[in-house]
């Protein structure tokens, strides 16, 4: 499901880095996390479907819309 929503967003960008001023998304377990073993990641709390977000500079209600549309 994450690379289905990951996908379908169009204001946020994909990218493994969150250090801009742009939104961008990122799924930790291929990227931020990827060297843990899927058992650390369970442990840890990280699931194979969590997003991460970085929020930017964009109009809010935009960010939601996007958002919305694309878990819809």
């Amino acid at each position: 499901m994450t690379t289905r929503v990951a996908d379908a967003l169009e204001l946020f960008a994909l990218a493994p880095s969150l250090g801009g001023v742009e939104s961008l998304v990122t799924q930790p377990c291929t990227t931020t996390h990827h060297g843990l073993t899927p058992e650390e990641r369970t442990r840890r709390g990280i699931s194979d479907a969590m997003p991460r977000l970085s929020v930017g500079l964009e109009d809010t209600d935009d960010l939601i819309a996007d958002l919305t549309q694309a878990l819809g």
